[in-house]
């Protein structure tokens, strides 16, 4: 869990410091920006890349084989944040990334399946409720990351 808790942290920090212009995170769609971190070599060495990773269109994935997307996020019609998803994340690292994340300070929201956090704060009391639990060794959780600037 504390890899995955730093794959999310750097991919965060990433896209922060190469992807914002001086019109915010001007992407398309989440597999453009993806694939953009992808073709800069930035992404964690760790995670599971598919396809070129020169191609600006590699995607890429966690330790438990689910998608992890970055996509640009609008507020008041401009794209000043961005998002990180994270799928099929299991019910004990769903509640670990999620309070770990959430310590951290570097989201503005995290959202654990449908229920949104909109300050960016998440209790373990809170992560246990809403992580669903395994649909048997497949986790079944999705955790995206919301962060404005």
């Amino acid at each position: 869990m504390a890899t995955e808790t730093a794959n999310i942290q750097t991919i965060i920090t990433s896209a922060q410091s190469l992807l914002k212009g001086s019109d915010g995170y001007t992407f398309t769609s989440s597999a453009k920006m993806t694939g953009a971190l992808i073709q800069m070599g930035v992404i964690p060495s760790g995670m599971t890349v598919q396809g070129d990773k020169t191609s600006g269109t590699a995607t890429l994935y966690n330790a438990w084989g689910g998608a992890v997307t970055v996509a640009p996020a609008s507020t008041s019609g401009f794209n000043n944040g961005f998002t990180v998803t994270y799928d099929k994340v299991p019910q004990d690292a769903c509640i670990q990334i999620a309070t770990r994340i959430s310590k951290t300070g570097l989201t503005n929201g995290i959202t654990l399946n449908s229920t949104a956090h909109s300050d960016g704060k998440v209790t373990t009391e809170e992560a246990s409720t809403q992580c669903k639990a395994d649909n048997g060794s497949t986790g079944t959780n999705k955790l995206i990351f919301t962060i404005n600037g």
